[in-house]
């Protein structure tokens, strides 16, 4: 009884250490903020990151888009569900972020944005 006892503690002492060491969710920091993307003209889009693999963008027109978004490979995927790439999952190198970081993303079409997370919803 009194290894079955140690046995029980010991599985859930390495239990615990295994969960304690899983890695970071590299997503948390957008989920509750706001990814923007400033294209060359000025106008920006923004982009809402859910933890259930869900999105919301916001086109500068006031328009939204859903969609959903997964990591494969060291690549953030997208793929929405209306306009002129729905349907259709594009990828582009994914590096963690903290609110305040810029940096330079190319879009589905080619073009080149400014992209930033800023703080809040």
């Amino acid at each position: 009884m009194k290894r079955l006892a140690l046995g029980l503690f010991a599985a859930v002492a390495l239990t615990g250490a295994a969960l304690a060491a899983a890695p970071a969710d590299p997503m948390a920091s957008r989920y509750e903020n706001t990814v923007t993307l400033t294209d060359a003209k000025g106008a920006v889009t923004k982009v809402h990151y859910n933890k259930d693999g869900t999105m919301t963008v916001t086109q500068p027109d006031g328009t939204k888009v859903t969609g959903k978004w997964t990591l494969k490979d060291g690549k953030l995927c997208v793929t929405l569900d209306a306009g002129p790439t729905a349907g259709k999952e594009g990828c582009n190198p994914f590096a963690d972020h903290k609110v305040g970081d810029t940096w330079d993303v190319t879009l589905a079409d080619g073009t080149k944005s400014k992209a930033a997370l800023v703080a809040g919803r």
